[in-house]
């Protein structure tokens, strides 16, 4: 096999629960599914940081958020950053994106060769400036356009971002590999899906979660404004919504491998479909993300390349967005000469799973301002530590609902002292803090700028 060209799939805020080759008897995916049945799944990936824009540029640039500074939405990726796009540019590769990646300011490349569509700087659509999705909007703009429209903005992005993809395909890899990262909007809140795909959900069934969150998580909940009676009939339609939304990737996700094998390109080319983190979707009485919750923090992660890693295989090893720069890097025979926090994951696509180092770790700004955390997993058990809090530790191969903190037993005490000494290599929470504090500061002024802009 040639250098292979390299499809990256990633939808917004996509929990992998909400998949039906994650189990999932009541979603329709059948395309997603498909491409699981010529591809492996990895049972237990994960994002490095529960929030877009951290999230996507420490997929980008293989390094955790203290490393590259970017802790909120409003953070960018420093221009001097290598990316695996600009490395795999290196030796030959056409590196394009479509759609979004929530890439701020400049020239919002990050390394790619071309844009072919997306990455606008906008308010959140259906939701009045200064609300967002906090105070009385919550939870996810609970509270104000949810359900079926045509009118989607983020459905109608999708299909652009489609239509850009399938067009650049017909003439890819021509001349030389190709890797082309395609971003969908959905399923991120808020949750309004076009009228055919809400329509497969209207009479589901849903029970309102009533599993109880962890005190550590109780000043977020309050923040979110989610300590309130919500109308059930609204979370049942947005939990609706949210699957039609699913449904509706998972239909484009079938469009653009018709288009990759219309055009000769299915043999050589290494699929992969996963999101920047999940959504709780109202597990634990949560909604959102930014949480170290299974549902939050954890994501799906497919790779289909029949004629190079077989098919019909599940992966249960803990993997991350981290180890795609890596990854990329040994498909197409780049010997970087740069720290990487990251691990190939190709010896395990080959079966290979001796001397993995079985953990991920995650980072976030935190619960409040001034309290960044760390999440460690080690093998099944997960401890999440913030600044100044409790530690928490659940195991997860007895407890995959996280309802038991493990942290005052005695039977984990020394687990629990080891745990926090490798969570606590290289992170200085007063050191980020004053990053974090110091960014804001500076984005002040842009965003001070972009109002008298806006009042013209």
């Amino acid at each position: 096999m040639s250098k292979p060209n390299i499809v990256v799939i990633m939808s917004d805020q996509h929990t992998p629960n909400v998949l039906g080759c994650y189990g999932n008897k009541n979603v329709s995916t059948p395309n997603i599914d498909f491409l699981a049945e010529k591809g492996i799944i990895f049972d237990n990936a994960y994002c490095n940081s529960p929030v877009c824009v951290p999230s996507r540029m420490s997929m980008l640039t293989g390094l955790h958020s203290h490393k590259i500074n970017v802790f909120n939405n409003a953070d960018p990726l420093l221009p001097h950053l290598a990316t695996w796009p600009l490395l795999l540019r290196t030796v030959g590769y056409d590196t394009v994106i479509s759609g979004r990646n929530h890439l701020l300011w400049g020239d919002r490349l990050a390394g790619f060769g071309a844009r072919l569509c997306g990455d606008k700087s906008e308010a959140i659509p259906w939701v009045k400036n200064g609300k967002t999705m906090l105070g009385e909007k919550a939870p996810q703009a609970i509270d104000t356009h949810i359900g079926p429209d045509d009118a989607s903005y983020h459905a109608r992005h999708d299909i652009d971002v489609n239509a850009h993809a399938k067009e650049y395909l017909k003439t890819a890899g021509k001349d030389k590999p190709f890797a082309l990262f395609v971003g969908y909007y959905q399923p991120h809140a808020p949750f309004v899906a076009l009228e055919k795909y809400f329509e497969k959900y209207k009479d589901m069934p849903v029970e309102i979660d009533e599993l109880s969150c962890d005190p550590l998580y109780i000043p977020f909940l309050k923040a979110l404004k989610l300590d309130r009676k919500i109308e059930k009939e609204k979370l049942i339609t947005a939990i609706r919504a949210y699957y039609a939304m699913v449904s509706h990737i998972d239909e484009l996700v079938g469009e653009l491998y018709s288009s990759i094998r219309e055009n000769n390109l299915l043999d050589n080319t290494i699929i992969i479909y996963t999101s920047d983190h999940g959504e709780m979707l109202g597990l634990h009485g949560l909604w959102h993300k930014m949480t170290f919750y299974e549902d939050s923090v954890r994501i799906p992660l497919v790779v289909s390349c029949p004629e190079k890693f077989g098919c019909g295989k599940r992966i249960d090893r803990n993997v991350s967005l981290l180890d795609f720069f890596p990854s990329f890097m040994e498909l197409a025979g780049v010997k970087e000469d740069i720290e990487l926090d990251g691990s190939s994951i190709l010896p395990l696509l080959e079966g290979k799973t001796e001397g993995w180092n079985n953990r991920v770790i995650a980072e976030t700004i935190g619960i409040t301002r001034g309290q960044p955390g760390r999440m460690l997993k080690r093998d099944n058990l997960k401890l999440l530590m913030y600044y100044k809090s409790d530690p928490v530790l659940f195991d997860l191969s007895t407890d995959p609902s996280e309802q038991h903190n493990l942290a005052k037993d005695k039977k984990y005490s020394s687990i629990l002292t080891d745990m926090i000494k490798e969570a606590s290599e290289d992170w200085y929470p007063e050191k980020i803090n004053e990053m974090t504090d110091n960014n804001l500061k500076h984005i002040y002024y842009h965003n001070m700028v972009s109002k008298l802009s806006v009042s013209k």
